[in-house]
């Protein structure tokens, strides 16, 4: 309420701490754990809404994994281009994976923690480099590949989390040839 409001035709839009936009909670901070809290909490609903079948033993594991990987990691890892991946995130992830790899497989938590029978780290991490990829192989003119180059190029380096930071021994120019438009 201390700070300025919004006018849209007249009409004083409230200032809120933060939203859901597009099945992402946005926070008026800028942090990233807020949407994957939120994340995790649909996907937490969608796993438990399932229970009956991770604890039916007529179905073969592949198949329980196969359906934890579309209703369930496909709902963490919506929107998760946007994320900065940082380690504190990325344990986040890896412990939401093993408790319900755990509940799935009967293996440890340990187990599940350090050799996952599905990698949801891993895969994020892909489809973030899928993303970049597709940035790259834009045109020129994209206002986002032209936001992505000019981040890179200008000396301030990837932050933590980035979505470079898997691609950190590529330079940009060389991911470019790789990638002509």
């Amino acid at each position: 309420n201390e700070r300025e409001h919004v006018l849209i035709e007249g009409d004083q839009i409230d200032n809120v701490h933060s939203f859901v936009y597009l099945g992402s909670k946005q926070q008026c901070d800028g942090d990233d754990i807020a949407d994957v809290k939120y994340r995790m909490d649909i996907a937490q609903a969608a796993f438990s809404s399932l229970y009956h079948m991770w604890n039916d033993h007529r179905l073969p594991l592949t198949m329980k994994l196969s359906l934890y990987c579309l209703a369930v990691c496909s709902t963490l890892a919506h929107a998760c281009e946007a994320w900065d991946f940082t380690d504190e995130i990325r344990r986040r992830v890896n412990g939401f994976n093993s408790r319900c790899l755990q509940v799935i497989t009967k293996q440890t938590y340990r187990e599940t923690a350090t050799n996952p029978q599905y990698d949801l780290v891993l895969a994020i991490r892909k489809r973030r480099l899928r993303y970049l990829g597709h940035i790259l192989r834009m045109k020129p003119d994209r206002l986002v590949r032209r936001t992505l180059i000019a981040y890179v190029n200008g000396g301030l380096g990837a932050p933590t989390g980035s979505l470079l930071d898997d691609c950190e021994a590529l330079p940009i120019e060389e991911g470019q040839r790789l990638n002509p438009v």
